[in-house]
């Protein structure tokens, strides 16, 4: 019988979806009712529900941090704020509805809308689509692979251990990690996989995000006329990108070539949607770092409610640390221009209340912190530069004037430079535009340059001084240059929902008429959404298209040249499957570490690996020394038969605590036929994959009793 593992996928993640509105939703609405933080008590209940996600956000990854590894006190504090939640609520129905249910708002039914349409997208595209014995997973998968065996390894242990380096003892792990803690919860209260709530945590990843922007509008930007419209249109916006599909169809046009991910084609400015597709924790780091500034600028009158902000803050810039280094470094940066400017403007208050949150924040995080630094890694992980300077690259524009000029491209990258505004306006499209009105309104005195309008652009300024003189050195790719810009994209987004409102007051007749920018705008924001839908759509079906041989088997070299990977991929989580079912939660499962499917291997298993990334993913915790007789004797099983006897198979899984060796037909050992492959008799075996218990005699009896 054929598993449809894409029913089991749709179940998990929506199941994960309901189980964190118990991790987040409802801790998020006791925290602002205990606190009273916006003057939470007060508020109705639309901006009430509206608050409580990224209070949540906010506070719980460093409460997390500290209480997990106390699973007693854990589920105590959470199944406190369940109980003081169903007060609130009775007490809530009783005082404002006792008369019978009022009439909900439309805007509250469109919002509702809005949820669920984003978790049709996030988990219709993150789910394995399987067709009879094939199976697909999504091009951010990538991605996910990565973050499932961290969240499958905090559901194991707070703080959590490297899973790709099971050790005795264990070797702590290096990353910003704590949006995998509050998915990690899903795993434990309701079984789900790790996958599952990894995806069920990106669909209130996007719930938390809309959640910023309507809080922001009213507290940031102090909207008072027609809020429930500017927050219906910064919701719509977040579909908007840049112009990446004009570059997309070009080098289509051009050499035919077709990204799996849109954004590659440069130093991307991520789409709201991508960011949120692939990197759900920058995106919540940007939001606890904004919580955090808003409770410092909301006016108080009572020193206790100043104190209660300034804890809570710290408390968010603690937990931002966490959900995203990048993000909060940039937001750092903001902090420290903004803190000397306020100095400048003699805003004590200000400057007392972000110095006061910074140090709490640091203190809280230290011990986080202390772990993330160290120990250097010959540069490649912790203790090592966390970044360059550099200028923002844009290779596309210099390929195409090598070409029409003949000078070679290693001469031209001085022009880097001055084309940085053509490369910003093909990144940010629509949102470039409005950043050019805001300039025009500030001069001709239409916007006054308030104290949130300082903010504002500062924001803005310092995530283009990152993207721009700034670049990642601890990964291959400049993550740094890429995650600072959420800020400035965020203030964007918050001018253009006012912006197209004020159009839309205006009426069509008069933005046709009068109005051309808006025009032209128009027309940038709808290439805009159009690169979005082509996106998410590309992201869902490259890896199909790939094996019906619509695509370059080498434009994405994680997919398997011979065009079987939906065969392969439901033969090795089928097998995963099995071994979850059939081995104990600390097994360790152990995989050719140099394969080139170490992403179904990483995506599927829910155990540990002595090996489990080359050099035993020692960027994410320990050391290449303490990895370095693993590198010798794990990898050579699966590539030299000459060194593959059971013999040193046994040995070499007793002295690792491996319990079972699993091999698929891309691995070299399967392709020789007098090879431990072929001479022992498999766990598990299909015409792909083959699994085999090893080392320990008696582990492997009580295995195959367990079998």
């Amino acid at each position: 019988m054929i598993s449809n593992f894409t029913q089991t996928d749709i179940v998990g993640s929506v199941e994960a979806s309901l189980l964190l509105m118990l991790i987040l939703f409802i801790p998020g609405y006791v925290i602002g009712w205990l606190t009273n933080v916006f003057e939470f008590r007060r508020r109705r209940i639309a901006t009430q529900a509206l608050l409580s996600t990224p209070l949540a956000v906010a506070v719980l990854p460093i409460l997390i941090f500290y209480v997990g590894r106390y699973p007693a006190a854990l589920w105590a504090f959470f199944g406190t704020s369940w109980i003081i939640f169903a007060v609130l609520l009775r007490r809530t129905l009783k005082g404002r509805w006792g008369s019978g249910l009022p009439r909900i708002p439309r805007a509250v039914w469109i919002g509702v809308g809005f949820a669920l349409i984003w978790a049709l997208v996030a988990i219709g595209t993150l789910v394995d689509l399987q067709f009879k014995n094939r199976l697909y997973f999504s091009v951010p998968a990538y991605d996910y692979s990565l973050r499932t065996a961290l969240t499958a390894a905090a559901a194991k242990a707070i703080p959590p251990n490297n899973p790709f380096f099971a050790n005795t003892p264990p070797v702590p792990l290096r990353y910003h990690y704590f949006w995998m803690l509050i998915c990690s919860l899903a795993v434990r209260l309701g079984h789900v996989g790790a996958r599952q709530a990894m995806y069920g945590g990106t669909v209130w990843a996007g719930i938390a995000l809309m959640s910023l922007i309507a809080i922001c509008l009213k507290f940031f930007v102090n909207v008072r006329e027609r809020i429930e419209r500017k927050v219906l249109i910064g919701w719509g916006l977040l579909l908007v990108t840049g112009l990446d599909i004009l570059p997309t169809i070009y080098l289509y046009v051009h050499s035919h070539a077709v990204m799996p991910e849109m954004e590659w084609w440069n130093e991307q400015i991520t789409s709201w949607v991508d960011a949120l597709l692939w990197t759900p924790h920058h995106i919540m780091g940007l939001v606890a770092c904004m919580v955090g500034f808003m409770l410092l600028r909301q006016p108080v009158t009572k020193k206790h409610e100043r104190a209660v902000a300034i804890l809570v803050a710290g408390l968010a810039f603690a937990s931002a640390v966490g959900l995203s280094v990048l993000v909060t470094f940039t937001f750092a940066g903001f902090v420290a221009l903004w803190v000397v400017f306020a100095t400048h403007r003699r805003w004590w208050d200000d400057v007392v209340g972000f110095v006061a949150a910074g140090g709490l924040a640091f203190t809280a995080a230290l011990p986080y912190l202390t772990k993330l630094t160290g120990p250097a890694v010959n540069g490649l992980g912790g203790g090592g530069r966390f970044f360059a300077f550099s200028i923002r690259g844009f290779p596309l524009a210099i390929y195409a004037v090598s070409s029409v000029v003949g000078v070679p491209y290693s001469k031209l990258i001085f022009l880097e430079l001055p084309l940085l505004p053509l490369n910003y306006f093909l990144e940010l499209g629509f949102f470039f535009v409005i950043a050019v009105l805001r300039i025009k309104s500030i001069r001709a005195g239409s916007t006054p340059m308030t104290r949130q309008e300082e903010t504002g652009w500062m924001m803005v300024a310092t995530s283009f001084l990152v993207g721009r003189f700034l670049s990642s050195t601890t990964i291959g790719s400049n993550d740094l240059g890429w995650r600072c810009f959420v800020l400035a994209q965020l203030v964007l987004l918050l001018w253009a929902a006012l912006l197209v409102d004020d159009w839309w007051a205006a009426g069509s007749i008069a933005l046709i008429s009068k109005n051309k920018t808006a025009v032209f705008a128009g027309v940038l924001l709808v290439l805009g959404m159009v690169g979005s839908i082509y996106q998410v759509t590309m992201l869902r079906v490259y890896p199909i298209l790939h094996d019906v041989g619509s695509m370059d088997p080498k434009t994405f070299p994680f997919l398997y040249m011979d065009r079987k990977l939906g065969e392969r991929t439901y033969a090795l989580r089928s097998v995963y499957d099995q071994l979850s079912t059939m081995l104990p939660r600390d097994a360790i499962i152990q995989y050719n570490p140099d394969t080139l499917a170490f992403l179904q291997h990483e995506l599927y298993s829910v155990h540990d690996a002595a090996i489990g990334l080359q050099l035993c993913g020692t960027v994410l915790g320990g050391t290449i020394d303490q990895c370095m007789g693993r590198i010798k004797s794990v990898p050579p099983l699966f590539k030299k038969p000459s060194l593959t006897q059971s013999a040193s198979l046994d040995d070499t899984c007793r002295e690792y605590r491996i319990n079972v060796m699993l091999v698929d037909d891309d691995d070299p050992v399967w392709k020789q036929g007098d090879s431990w492959v072929w001479t022992r008799v498999p766990l598990l075996a299909n015409d792909h994959v083959r699994a085999f218990q090893c080392g320990d005699v008696a582990n492997q009896a009580q295995l195959a009793g367990v079998h």
